[in-house]
């Protein structure tokens, strides 16, 4: 009997550092590096991105779903993003400067407003926060004093301008957002999501 009891207590004493030893070489839970998180990132005025979007909106109480790519061209205050179809053909662009907000879509007449968000919600009917994406693909929330809080490059989820923003995943050369999901509410088009796929900067 005391045999068989040296035998499970050597047999338990091995399992135990087995199991310590795997666990103390296992990757980290996350998908992201840890050291990644948190280097230092400022935000950008001039950037030119581009991506794909797949826009979800209620209308006449059913669900439509938009697939797009997207490029934008950011400097400073002049904002131009260009929206396209999966096969390339150019369904809107819009710009925003000092002149006001202005929405080109093929085959209708330029629509111009001083308000870009307002102008967009009224003239495509879903949302989409053009004026708070300069900031959120960039991994940043605009404070209150006009500064940048540039976010950890890490899975989570934050609110701003009244949709919620999750940070699904991030590239790591350079560290920036690659899916960003935004949702919110509307009464105009229903529950609106967005999930927006950031293709990495090109770099020199």
């Amino acid at each position: 009997m005391q045999r068989y009891s040296r035998i499970l207590l050597i047999t338990s004493s091995l399992l135990t550092g087995f199991f310590n030893s795997a666990c103390s070489i296992l990757p980290a839970a996350s998908g992201f590096p840890p050291s990644s998180a948190y280097i230092q990132r400022n935000y950008q005025d001039h950037i030119q991105l581009s991506g794909k979007l797949a826009i979800h909106y209620e209308k006449n109480n059913q669900t439509q779903n938009l697939p797009a790519n997207f490029i934008w061209e950011q400097n400073g205050k002049d904002l131009k993003v260009t929206i396209l179809s999966p096969l390339g053909q150019t369904l809107a662009r819009i710009t925003d400067n000092a002149q006001g907000a202005m929405l080109e879509q093929d085959g209708k007449m330029p629509v111009q407003a001083s308000d870009l968000d307002q102008l967009l919600a009224t003239t495509l009917r879903w949302p989409l926060p053009v004026s708070g994406m300069r900031d959120w693909l960039q991994g940043s929330l605009l404070q209150p004093d006009g500064s940048h809080r540039m976010l950890n490059a890490a899975d989570q989820t934050v609110e701003a301008a009244g949709w919620k923003i999750r940070y699904a995943s991030w590239h790591t050369t350079p560290v920036m957002p690659k899916r960003i999901d935004l949702s919110r509410y509307t009464t105009e088009a229903g529950e609106v999501s967005l999930n927006i796929f950031v293709e990495a900067p090109e770099t020199p």
